[in-house]
């Protein structure tokens, strides 16, 4: 995905100006406040998602 390491690298570091913006973003996104873990996948949960879709 395009920009995928940038804002991972933007999530790591609490300095990089664009910190703020995409940890508002991914908070959005996840529907939490928590810290972005690029390595959680809840699985039941995407299952829900996905039956609801198709």
């Amino acid at each position: 995905m395009p920009g995928y390491e940038d804002i991972m690298d933007a999530l790591a570091d609490p300095s990089h100006p664009d910190q703020a913006g995409y940890s508002a973003w991914a908070a959005d996104m996840t529907g939490s406040t928590e810290r972005f873990d690029p390595a959680f996948l809840d699985l039941a949960d995407v299952n829900r998602t996905l039956a609801t879709l198709f």
